[in-house]
């Protein structure tokens, strides 16, 4: 019991270093520029997304980047109208050729939970679908998914969550596991070796 505490209190110092080891590869990742020119008609508003806690949209467009490739661009957010959902604050998206500073997102995966039963209401969506976009850009290639980074502009705000590591949690669990370690071999030893003994000499 020992031994096995001990090693479920390794494992959770090594899960830690894992995480810290990936948190710092997300920071260290330079930021990309991008240069293209905005797909503005295919502009996606993903709902029920937050920022500094209110509720509102990610604004998501297609940046042509080539005469046949188009990047997904998560441009920034925007608060929702309670009053009346389908009423999207405005925004302004340039139609000249831009750059823009970028950082890789991975591919967007449906909730397979909603994936079904979800209607799209477009340009409301609750998720990114990608066989939509395909349908929406059939002469373009679907090159990744990015975030777009900076001040807030074009009526976008841009104060990103960064997802916390976890590794609080890690470092606490272990601290338990060796405590529950120690407990253990201290109860061993008392009732093994010093209680006998104690009681041989009185």
């Amino acid at each position: 019991m020992v031994g096995l505490m001990f090693s479920l209190g390794i494992w959770q110092l090594d899960r830690a270093a894992q995480k810290e080891k990936l948190s710092q590869e997300r920071h260290s990742v330079q930021p990309i520029r991008l240069s293209g020119q905005w797909a503005a008609q295919q502009t996606l508003y993903v709902d029920n997304r937050q920022m500094n806690g209110k509720q509102g949209f990610f604004v998501v467009t297609p940046l042509v980047i080539s005469s046949a490739e188009y990047v997904l661009v998560e441009r920034g957010w925007i608060s929702r109208d309670f009053m009346d959902r389908k009423k999207l604050q405005p925004i302004q998206t340039p139609t000249a050729a831009i750059s823009i500073d970028v950082r890789q997102l991975t591919d967007p995966v449906p909730p397979a939970v909603f994936a079904k039963e979800s209607v799209m209401e477009y340009p409301i969506v609750q998720f990114i679908d990608l066989g939509y976009m395909a349908k929406i850009l059939p002469d373009k290639v679907y090159k990744g998914m990015v975030r777009q980074l900076g001040d807030a502009s074009e009526g976008l705000k841009r104060d990103w969550y960064e997802p916390a590591s976890g590794v609080e949690k890690h470092y606490g669990y272990a601290l338990q596991w060796f405590a529950m370690s120690a407990t253990v071999l201290g109860l061993y030893l008392w009732f093994q070796w010093i209680k006998p003994k104690l009681t041989k000499q009185i």
